[in-house]
């Protein structure tokens, strides 16, 4: 299942169409689009941070998205220098907090990459304040992408969907006069743009499910290597769930990383004494599978 989610029902409208989608009217809190046999399920958000993660985390506990399904954010934003297109982001900036998210690049595409920063306001390159020390890293000579919904996407997200799994398409309608763009001239920009986008999303949901159809889940005697590998390095939640992300691209390449583990096990680099130490040789097994 791709699970699309666009803050204006404009910017829909082209998957609503393309893929017959229908409006589930038992959703009362969203306007909820799906085609259970294309496998798409469509939300409007409503824009901004709050009503996005709203959405987000509504839409995903009560499906329970699985490894094979795709979560795509797509919409217009701002762009800080006179471009146009379709834009595929690789850094996502929270302009509030100043947190930075990467979504993993695992598919060839031809869009441009880019950096989007998420503020609460649309961006206004008159009124622009991202220069501030606070905001050092949303600096608009670099040119940045903005809009008002990515990175509370992302942080939703994040609690149902790997990195690997999450998609932020955007398409560049302004230079910092959103107030300028009409919600016909929004919807055209989509269309122009449409058949990249799909294009995009059969591919990747084709390639995803192949992966997972390579090898789904781990073995018995794999799941006991890997919870017996993460005790004795004492890793923490977020160190377990970063090894089991990089085990689970190890899997996919066909690579032995049983082998790898076993190794340190017969060089007595493990167990370690301590967390201390299990860092250390965490670090050091990143960088030799990497």
């Amino acid at each position: 299942m791709v699970y699309i989610f666009t803050a204006l029902y404009c910017e829909a409208q082209i998957f609503i169409r393309q893929f017959n989608l229908t409006k589930n009217l038992e959703n009362t809190w969203f306007q909820e689009f799906q085609n259970e046999e294309a496998h798409i399920r469509l939300t409007v958000t409503g824009v901004g941070e709050i009503a996005a993660a709203a959405a987000v985390s509504s839409i995903c506990s009560m499906y329970r998205p699985s490894q094979t399904d795709l979560l795509l954010n797509v919409g217009i934003c701002a762009h800080t220098d006179k471009k146009d297109g379709i834009f595929l982001c690789n850094e996502i900036i929270e302009q509030a907090t100043g947190k930075t998210f990467y979504p993993d690049m695992l598919y060839r595409h031809n869009f441009c990459e880019g950096t989007i920063v998420t503020g609460m306001l649309p961006w206004n390159s008159k009124k622009d304040t991202s220069n501030d020390l606070h905001h050092a890293k949303t600096d608009t000579h670099v040119g940045n992408l903005h809009d008002m919904e990515a990175a509370a996407v992302y942080q939703a997200g994040i609690h149902f969907f790997a990195p690997h799994q999450m998609n932020f398409l955007k398409i560049v309608s302004d230079n910092g006069n959103a107030a300028a763009v009409s919600r016909e001239q929004a919807a055209l920009l989509m269309e122009t743009c449409q058949d990249s986008i799909l294009d995009y999303i059969t591919r990747i949901a084709a390639l995803t499910q192949k992966n997972a159809s390579r090898k789904s889940e781990p073995s018995v005697d794999e799941e006991q290597l890997f919870e017996t590998f993460c005790a004795d390095l004492h890793c923490s939640r977020a160190m377990r769930d970063s090894m089991k992300q990089y085990i689970r691209y190890l899997a996919l390449s066909g690579m032995d990383y049983t082998g790898m583990i076993r190794e340190l096990y017969e060089k007595k680099l493990l167990p370690c004494k301590d967390k201390k130490e299990g860092k250390q040789r965490f670090e050091e097994f990143k960088k030799r599978l990497f």
